[in-house]
């Protein structure tokens, strides 16, 4: 499940996007990868996100194909029962009249809900993680793109691809942000603030938000609008990383 080349010292104590919160539904269980580590990710009833190890303490099972019982996350092997908050196991079938160890808890990362995504943190949990923030009140977020490319590249591409407006764009490998300026389907100039998750050395995750919430009756063709331009994008990034690779011959 781990992809130690895409972990750091200086990587695992930052905070990524790993999700758009709208996905993250109630009653239903999600996954995102994060420097090759791959999370589980889960709603409870009173609203709370979980961001966990996606593996079981019992048998190392993916979670992600467990039950979400609004309260507690089932794994679907043995049915092994973790509570929200805490990983805390509190239920093993095979024992059901006695309580599990302390010890036996699903491993839990840092995770906070900002600027209408689920952000983690691999490293030690901290308080007031130091997150982008930015001056408008409301805000679209695009669909997330995934890219075969090191965040590194995807950076580049997009401070190439959308025209600059701010001065704190380079350095934005990571979890930093590239605010730019960039015309709506309509043609009007509006900033969208792209978000980088570093799934694994090799690919990485675009989170976009623009800095304008729009009427119903022109969200989707906006929505559309970047989309394709995302898609685009990261067609040209691949088709180059594609080039630069050596064939290998027989």
């Amino acid at each position: 499940m781990n992809d130690p080349d895409a972990r750091s010292d200086s990587t695992r104590d930052r905070w990524f996007p790993i999700s758009r919160s709208e996905e993250v539904i109630g009653r239903h269980v999600a996954q995102a990868q994060l420097l090759g580590q791959e999370i589980v990710l889960w709603r409870d009833d009173t609203g709370a996100v979980n961001a966990w190890e996606n593996r079981c303490p019992h048998r190392g099972v993916r979670l992600s194909i467990g039950f979400n019982t609004g309260t507690e996350l089932r794994c679907q092997y043995h049915g092994w029962r973790f509570a929200s908050g805490s990983g805390q196991c509190t239920y093993i079938p095979a024992h059901p009249t006695q309580k599990p160890a302390n010890t036996i808890r699903a491993a839990g990362y840092g995770c906070v809900e900002r600027h209408g995504f689920v952000w983690a943190c691999l490293g030690p949990r901290t308080d007031g993680p130091e997150l982008p923030e930015w001056g408008a009140p409301q805000a679209t977020t695009l669909r997330s793109i995934v890219v075969d490319a090191p965040a590194s590249a995807v950076a580049q591409s997009l401070l190439q691809s959308y025209r600059v407006a701010t001065n704190d764009a380079p350095g934005v490998a990571f979890n930093a942000s590239i605010s730019t300026a960039a015309p709506d389907a309509d043609g009007t100039e509006v900033t969208v603030t792209f978000l980088l998750q570093p799934a694994t050395a090799a690919q990485t995750v675009i989170h976009g938000v623009l800095h304008r919430r729009y009427a119903a009756a022109e969200r989707v063709a906006v929505l559309r609008h970047h989309n394709s331009r995302l898609t685009a994008l990261r067609d040209a990034i691949e088709r180059a990383a594609h080039a630069d690779t050596p064939s290998r011959t027989a």
